[in-house]
C-alpha cells in the first residue's frame, strides 16, 4: 500500500508540478487514508460477524477524535499499525458486548471514573506527543491542542454518564459506555512512557516474525 500511496502521489506530482517535499506529504497522507480504509473495513467485518460492530465503530471513531489533539504512541510501519489497531479494536469491543452483567454496573461505573480521572491528568501533563521527527514547539499549537485534548475528554465522559444512566432499560447502552472508557484509556495509555515502549516491542515482535 506504501508504494501504491507513493505512485499515485508521484504521478499527481508530475501533472501538477509539485515539488518533492509536497510530493512525499500526499503519499504520506494517502498511506493513512489506505490504513483507515483497510482498518474499518476489517474491523466491520469482524464486527458484523461477532455482533459487535457498533462497540468497533466507537472505539475505531473515537481514538482518531482523541489522537488528533493529544497524539501518541504509533507503529513505524504499515503493517504493523494494521495488525496492532485490528486486534486491538476487535478485542476491546468484543469484551464490550459481552462484559455486561446488571450486577455489576456500579463496578464498570467507578471504573469509568477512575480511567477519566486518569486520562484528565495524563493529558494535561502530557498532551500533545509529538512524533520525534515532527516536534510541536510552538506554545500557542501546544495549549490549542491539550485545550482542544481536555474538551473531547470532557464530551467524552458526560456521554459515558449519559450512556449508564440507560443502562437499566436497554443494557446495550451500558456496552456503548464503556466502549467510550476503552477508548479512553487505549488512547492515554499511548501517551505514556510506557504505551511507547510496548508499541516498541510490538514493533521489534512483528520484524523477527
Amino acid at each position: 500500500m506504501e508504494k501504491i500511496a507513493k505512485k499515485i502521489a508521484d504521478n499527481i506530482g508530475v501533472n501538477l508540478k509539485f515539488d518533492n517535499e509536497k510530493v512525499a506529504v500526499m503519499a504520506y497522507g494517502l498511506t493513512a487514508i489506505f490504513q483507515l480504509l483497510i482498518i474499518f473495513f476489517i474491523v466491520s467485518i469482524l464486527g458484523i460477524i461477532g455482533n459487535f460492530w457498533i462497540e468497533g465503530m466507537i472505539i475505531f471513531i473515537l481514538v482518531g477524535l482523541l489522537r488528533k489533539s493529544t497524539g501518541g504512541a504509533h507503529s513505524s510501519t504499515f503493517t504493523g499499525c494494521l495488525i496492532f489497531s485490528i486486534f486491538f479494536i476487535s478485542l476491546m469491543s468484543l469484551l464490550c458486548r459481552y462484559l455486561y452483567n446488571p450486577n455489576l454496573i456500579y463496578l464498570y461505573l467507578s471504573f469509568s471514573i477512575i480511567v477519566f480521572a486518569w486520562s484528565f491528568y495524563i493529558t494535561y501533563k502530557k498532551a500533545p506527543v509529538a512524533s520525534p521527527r515532527k516536534p510541536i514547539t510552538n506554545p500557542k499549537k501546544i495549549y490549542k491542542l491539550r485545550r482542544n485534548s481536555l474538551i473531547t475528554l470532557t464530551l467524552f465522559f458526560l456521554t459515558t454518564i449519559f450512556l449508564y444512566y440507560f443502562t437499566e432499560d436497554y443494557n446495550r447502552h451500558f456496552g456503548f459506555g464503556l466502549s467510550i472508557t476503552m477508548s479512553v484509556l487505549w488512547q492515554t495509555f499511548m501517551l505514556t512512557k510506557k504505551g511507547h515502549k510496548f508499541m516498541n516491542i510490538i514493533d521489534r515482535k512483528l520484524v523477527d516474525f
